[in-house]
């Protein structure tokens, strides 16, 4: 860290002023000099002179990270952390890298609270795992200066890092932890944010396999949101929404969500939200209503969008559920060569709902090599998506993903 000399220089330059306009009538060049060069240290007095001349304050210039120095630093690093992109590991540690020596001694403001959030994305994208404690930090910072919302982000934050890694119960249990806290304190949270807390309730409860409980919360967040007319998320609600009802074989209700997120699209107008309906009818129609010919349809509008370049919009979806409807179509080789292009569940898909929904479609595509006698690349699939599976919650995929992959074993066995 800088010395008190060399803040001292560093402003003085800052300001284009030179030793002697500096020291004014109350200092002499010289001993400015030594105090700028550590040799000697101001009286209390000449520090409060000097910091005036400044145009800081005298407790700006003792703090070895000032004010000033932490806003500057702020606007670098959310440059630089707005055009980062998931995934991108050299980038993450570049703005790990410059947050770092300003950590140890960040004063309780926005500036530094926000600095330390955005460390703590940094550093787990970077891939370090110390990520947690400069976010406790920057929600007790928050916390203390009275800023609930960005208090609440960090909650949100946790639960995506932990849902991430697959750690539902502790995503569900930080979740708990936030409601417990607000209702203890009174804090007053305002709607949207009331509604981000039911929202993920509701979906963790889903990912822990408390299908009713979570099933009624989301339906419940719907009737809020429309209540007070916020649409934070409600397209995600829906298709949760529409998953629930599909499971449950309530396809009344299932094409009410598909009805409500087409009535979202014609108001939000967003990409994502057609991309939504058209893998989400895709999968209903592969899935539940059989009409596979109707899944191709729904699919290739999906691939429609894919040219708008978005992360969203993800080409292993499309392959993953067309390679499905051809294999089920008994168009085998045309579902095979689709299947070789679905490599890979997307980055940003974390719910056990979507990642089940994937692994099934792996099991299709092992399903379609077992077909063309490639027995030992069918088990190697089958096993991926079987193993991948196994500590998420019982849904129809995870028993379809584990009778292919015991099928096909039994196979492999028979051969050997």
């Amino acid at each position: 860290m800088d010395s008190l000399g060399a803040r001292i220089r560093k402003l003085r330059k800052e300001r284009k002023l030179t030793l002697e306009a500096l020291a004014g009538d109350r200092l002499t060049k010289g001993m400015l000099s030594q105090i700028e060069n550590e040799k000697a240290k101001p009286s209390m007095d000449s520090l409060d002179y000097i910091a005036e001349r400044l145009g800081v304050k005298a407790s700006e210039l003792l703090e070895e990270v000032t004010p000033s120095s932490i806003r500057s630093l702020l606007e670098q690093v959310e440059i630089l952390f707005a055009e980062v992109k998931w995934g991108d590991i050299v980038r993450h540690q570049e703005i790990v890298d410059l947050i770092k020596p300003s950590v140890e001694s960040l004063p309780d403001s926005y500036e530094a609270g926000r600095l330390l959030y955005i460390y703590a994305v940094t550093q787990y994208e970077a891939g370090i795992s110390s990520w947690e404690s400069p976010l406790l930090q920057a929600r007790t910072v928050f916390k203390e200066i009275n800023l609930l919302t960005h208090w609440f982000k960090t909650y949100i934050l946790q639960i995506s890092i932990l849902a991430g890694k697959r750690h539902y119960d502790l995503a569900y249990a930080c979740i708990l932890q936030a409601q417990e806290i607000v209702e203890q304190e009174d804090y007053q949270l305002d709607s949207r944010e009331a509604l981000s807390m039911t929202y993920y309730t509701s979906i963790l409860q889903l990912a822990i396999g408390e299908h009713e409980d979570g099933k009624k919360l989301i339906n419940e967040t719907i009737t809020n949101a429309h209540k007070n007319q916020l649409f934070y998320q409600i397209d995600d609600m829906y298709r949760i929404g529409a998953y629930c009802a599909m499971i449950d074989h309530d396809f009344e209700q299932a094409e009410h969500m598909f009805m409500k997120l087409e009535q979202y699209q014609a108001f939000a107008e967003r990409v994502q939200v057609d991309a939504f309906i058209f893998i989400l009818r895709a999968h209903y129609y592969n899935n539940y209503k059989l009409n596979y010919e109707q899944a191709l349809i729904e699919i290739e509008r999906y691939y429609e969008l894919i040219h708008e370049d978005l992360e969203i919009l993800d080409p292993n979806y499309y392959y993953a559920e067309k390679g499905k409807s051809l294999y089920l179509l008994g168009r085998y080789e045309e579902a095979k060569a689709t299947f070789e292009h679905f490599t890979k569940i997307p980055i940003f898909i974390s719910h056990p709902y979507d990642i089940l929904g994937l692994n099934e479609c792996f099991s299709y595509k092992a399903l379609c090599f077992a077909h063309f006698g490639e027995l030992t690349t069918a088990y190697d699939i089958a096993k991926m998506a079987y193993n991948d599976s196994l500590d998420l919650v019982d849904l129809p995929y995870k028993r379809k993903i584990e009778e292919v992959y015991l099928t096909i074993k039994a196979q492999i066995d028979s051969n050997s």
